[in-house]
């Protein structure tokens, strides 16, 4: 497969095509897989109740994105913990607290987004200063945030969920009228329910009004950067963002923290060593970042067994790189890494999955990335085995030569020491976002 960088298309609608593609992260994660997602319809109640009370095009837009992203920083909780049914501890309710922060934190390292990290931060805050993180009371919650918070809440009590049932949609009227003027702002909470009667807000579907105001206001850059911007640096300007995405997604469980970083860097240097031409190094990089997106859809229970998977498990594991193509095509900066990313399990001998792509069908950035990725895989530690001493990885990479792994790369990455790798892991070692 040919690998380039086309930099004449159209990048200004870089960052609205990243969040779609964090949103679709969380889903994966969350495995919100009905029709029609918790995420999708909060960013569209949002876009809803902000046209209604007169907001302008710019605001609703980052309203959009940011109840399509309200709860990205779930990705940090164990799904066990937010699923489990009954009272919390306190202890395990701040963890799930934390979701607020760790969110905001995500979003605030994108360019042009603070306000809507703050927005996200406090989608939990209380009209009577009760909520958290930071007690916020009545007029010092911004008006973004109070329509965020009812619509998040109206969703959530009639969507399914592990930790409670799902309530009517009367049901649901009647917990948040008990909640007037405590949790909610009492004019956005009638703006909700004139919005359902009216059957301009539909519980479960997008409405012809939403459609309507996504074609006027949805469809145009969200971030002040031009395409010229992007054009202009370019696949320098996107490694804060992808960097970003790679600690998002690790952080899914304390055994992927920091994989996806080792990988890249890794990858890259096995690239260097190599002679690969520097448009192959950006990308290689970019690649070994991402290359594990797919893998959020793993639930815990496979990936904290304390035995090796079983063959239906292996599967679920399996689907993970085709996964990571669906998210990385909603980028179009990035549909070359998305194919690079999706063939990372490919094998040299055509026994490898998704495709069973064989010898040089299998892109040779992916056939880097496949080294690179064994040997971290093999020298960190798992929930059912303790990472394996370098000198062991290194033969069993030198006995998949020709079989798992292509020779002229393997032969690549075993000229270079263990004490070398050990040093470029250290120089990127991850801190939590």
């Amino acid at each position: 497969m040919n690998v380039t960088a086309d930099w004449n298309i159209d990048r200004s609608m870089l960052i609205n095509e990243c969040l779609e593609a964090l949103a679709l992260v969380l889903e994966y994660d969350m495995n919100d897989n009905t029709t029609h997602q918790h995420a999708i319809r909060v960013g569209e109640g949002c876009v809803l109740i902000g046209h209604k009370l007169g907001l302008p095009p710019a605001t609703l837009q980052k309203m959009y994105y940011a109840g399509l992203l309200h709860d990205v920083g779930k990705i940090s909780v164990d799904p066990r913990l937010l699923g489990r049914k009954g009272r919390l501890s306190e202890e395990e309710f701040n963890l799930v607290k934390s979701h607020t922060i760790f969110g905001s934190r995500i979003l605030a390292a994108l360019p042009g987004l603070s306000e809507m990290s703050l927005w996200v931060r406090w989608h939990h805050e209380w009209w009577a200063g009760t909520g958290y993180p930071d007690g916020l009371i009545k007029s010092e919650i911004p008006l973004e945030v109070q329509i965020l918070s009812v619509v998040d809440c109206f969703d959530s009590l009639q969507s399914p969920r592990l930790d409670r049932d799902r309530r009517s949609q009367a049901e649901a009227f009647r917990i948040m009228e008990d909640e007037r003027g405590t949790h909610f702002n009492p004019d956005m909470l009638d703006s909700v329910l004139e919005m359902v009667h009216e059957k301009t807000l539909l519980p479960g579907e997008s409405s012809p009004k939403f459609l309507e105001l996504k074609e006027e206001y949805l469809t145009t850059p969200l971030s002040k950067y031009s395409s010229e911007y992007w054009q202009g640096s370019g696949m320098a300007a996107l490694h804060p963002i992808l960097r970003l995405f790679a600690r998002v997604i690790d952080a899914k469980h304390k055994y992927t923290r920091g994989h996806s970083t080792r990988v890249a860097y890794l990858s890259k240097f096995i690239a260097e060593k190599m002679g690969l031409p520097v448009d192959h190094i950006l990308q290689i990089e970019v690649a070994g970042l991402l290359h594990d997106a797919g893998k959020v859809s793993v639930s815990l229970e496979i990936l904290d067994k304390p035995a090796p998977p079983d063959s239906n498990q292996w599967e679920v594991i399996r689907m993970h790189p085709q996964k990571s193509l669906d998210i990385l095509l909603h980028i179009s900066s990035l549909q070359d890494i998305a194919a690079i990313a999706a063939s990372h399990h490919e094998r040299y001998d055509g026994k490898g999955y998704p495709k069973g792509l064989k010898g040089d069908e299998i892109p040779i950035l992916s056939r880097v990335i496949a080294v690179a990725d064994s040997y971290d895989a093999m020298t960190s530690n798992r929930a059912y085995r303790k990472g394996m001493p370098a000198e062991i990885a290194y033969n069993k990479i030198k006995d998949g030569i020709s079989t798992q792994f292509d020779p002229k790369i393997t032969k690549a990455f075993l000229d270079i020491s263990p004490k070398y790798i050990q040093a470029l892991f250290s120089m990127y070692e991850v801190e939590d976002v």
